[in-house]
């Protein structure tokens, strides 16, 4: 495993905190097999992986709320077992983190300072709790904002609960409030099934059942287009959309072509371009320049991480913690390759950090 970036609360797993990491590191007396690594989500401040076949779930890094899910509030600097939950998915907020197992059953755990976790009795959940969807719903996918949680259930339905002031009750998006286990949910309306959902810090972009994507919530900086995106015209047309991300106030997809598209906030050049310092943009959708096939990328807050056919990583975007792993913090405007980061496998990013897993 290699990371870089911020590293202040140890959610590199380095065995030390630090300000930042400006170049790859290798993370060194693993307690397990990183070849067994089956999913590995990162967020404000905390990096979780999953294990296969067993489900094992190890966390390092921030902790003020309970987010590693040990029992405590203590950060921690070095992988550490959290425990075997049976996780088929896992995500990684601001301070919070979710599972969903293979059952459909939702877990979670850490801040509870906006009700986006639990009921109003506590401020934050110290391990994995179970969470109850209305009308015995099942979970397919967890993701989160800022300060909500989003919820997508296995019958195509998107569930937020939080604080996001962006959803305002009785908006036309929102279909029907439920106030289930002492959680207000709510059900938001779109034309069609639901494929898949990212969030945004203020904001969600939606796949539906069409091959189009579309957005709710803040668009200040044109995250959120009220125009649905027909994702079929991006492209050759035999493409679907392969991946759906989200950073703090732009987004993007992947296409099964290879190509990916970003729109939104570009102020530190997180859609690959050179920055623009405007307010709001049309939300004009934008593709990636990298010459080689993506198989898979991932945005952090305000920055961008991609994979190739090749097994290289390119990134691009905010650098300020050495999160594009060039050796600096200037800011990358074009998607720059890593040097000497070959043949990787899988890659995630945090808010301000990155993860790339090299094959053995």
């Amino acid at each position: 495993m290699h990371c870089w970036g911020a590293n202040s609360h140890g959610q590199l797993g380095l065995g030390f905190s630090s300000e930042m990491c400006e170049s790859p590191q290798r993370v060194e007396s693993l307690p397990f097999d990183p070849s067994r690594i089956g999913a590995i989500s990162a967020g404000g401040g905390h990096t979780l992986v999953v294990l296969e076949p067993t489900g094992e779930v190890y966390c390092t890094g921030w902790n003020n709320r309970g987010q590693l899910g040990l029992g405590h509030l203590d950060d921690v600097c070095h992988f550490t077992l959290m425990g075997r939950f049976g996780f088929e998915a896992i995500a990684c907020g601001w301070d919070v983190s979710g599972g969903v197992s293979h059952e459909g059953e939702l877990f979670m755990w850490g801040s509870n300072v906006w009700h986006q976790v639990a009921d109003k009795g506590v401020k934050c959940v110290t391990v994995p709790t179970k969470v109850d969807l209305p009308h015995g719903a099942k979970a397919k996918k967890v993701c989160f904002g800022l300060r909500h949680t989003c919820v997508l259930t296995e019958q195509g339905k998107v569930l937020i609960f939080g604080k996001a002031k962006w959803l305002k009750e009785g908006g036309e998006k929102i279909r029907l409030k439920v106030l289930h286990g002492g959680l207000d949910f709510f059900e938001l309306e779109f034309p069609e099934p639901v494929i898949d959902v990212a969030s945004g810090e203020n904001h969600l972009v939606v796949l539906l059942d069409r091959q189009r994507i579309a957005c709710v919530g803040d668009n200040k900086f044109g995250q959120s287009p009220e125009t649905i995106i027909d994702c079929c015209i991006q492209g050759q047309q035999h493409a679907a959309v392969k991946q759906l991300e989200s950073g703090w106030s732009h987004s993007g997809f992947l296409m099964t072509d290879g190509r990916v598209y970003l729109w939104g906030r570009n102020n530190y050049g997180q859609l690959g371009v050179a920055a623009t310092d405007q307010d709001g943009n049309n939300g004009r959708t934008m593709m990636l320049d990298i010459e080689s096939e993506v198989i898979k990328f991932c945005l952090g807050s305000q920055h961008g991480i991609a994979l190739t056919v090749e097994e290289t990583v390119y990134t691009w975007g905010w650098n300020e913690h050495g999160n594009c792993g060039t050796g600096g913090v200037e800011n990358v405007r074009s998607p720059t390759r890593i040097e000497g980061m070959p043949n990787v496998k899988d890659i995630a990013a945090g808010a301000g950090f990155c993860w790339a897993l090299k094959k053995l």
